[in-house]
């Protein structure tokens, strides 16, 4: 009986010991140096930038819009709500730029709202300089710029005026976009430039949750 009990009590000690260093190790992981925080890895690409404040309609672009807006998704007729931090204005890879952070839905949705609408047939150029993403000059399908009509309607959403994005992690890429040219009517997956109707904003879209850089927003 005495040997039962002595083995009883060995198991018992083995197991409190072996629990102690197991919680000792957990701790070790978990606890950080004083003055420091322990910091998930949220999967996102966090590249260096300078903050300069947040950023308005005309931050780095020369096109009419009065507000950047991020926290609605303005493609819908009634435009829909979503959680977005506001856009800002930073400096990145030494370049002035604007900051468009992703949504709640996990994807980058953001418009240029333009003061008021202008007419589709007064334009015939665009431009602008993503970074912040690998986005090479012949992908079509991670990312998009539009030019949003405003009374066109077609199957549930604003018509637009489509074309793929470039964009480099570490370099700003620009495309221009002749929007009388072949490409420019035939646009992206048949959403072309059509010279009827009026433009209410330019809407970028990207369906991931890093973040992305973009100047010199031109339309003339």
């Amino acid at each position: 009986m005495k040997k039962i009990v002595l083995a009883i009590a060995s198991v018992a000690l083995a197991l409190s010991l072996v629990s102690c260093a197991s919680t000792k190790a957990e701790d070790e992981v978990i606890q950080a140096p004083e003055g420091m925080d322990v910091q998930e890895d949220d999967g996102l690409l966090h590249l260096e930038y300078k903050y300069i404040g947040q950023a308005k309609g005309s931050t780095c672009t020369k096109i009419p819009a009065s507000k950047i807006i991020t926290n609605k998704d303005y493609s819908k007729p009634t435009p829909v709500d979503l959680y977005c931090d506001a856009p800002e204005e930073v400096e990145f890879l030494g370049k002035k730029c604007v900051r468009i952070p992703s949504n709640g839905d996990g994807n980058i949705r953001v418009i240029w709202l333009f003061d008021k609408p202008v007419d589709a047939a007064s334009v015939s150029t665009f431009s602008f300089s993503c970074a912040g993403l690998d986005i090479p000059i012949d992908n079509t399908w991670t990312a998009n710029i539009a030019l949003m009509y405003n009374n066109d309607i077609t199957s549930g959403e604003h018509a637009t005026a489509m074309y793929p994005i470039a964009a480099g992690l570490d370099e700003f890429l620009t495309r221009t976009y002749d929007l009388n040219s072949p490409e420019g009517k035939e646009g992206l997956w048949g959403n072309g430039y059509k010279p009827e109707g009026q433009f209410m904003g330019i809407q970028i879209y990207y369906g991931g949750r890093d973040p992305i850089f973009i100047k010199d927003l031109i339309l003339k």
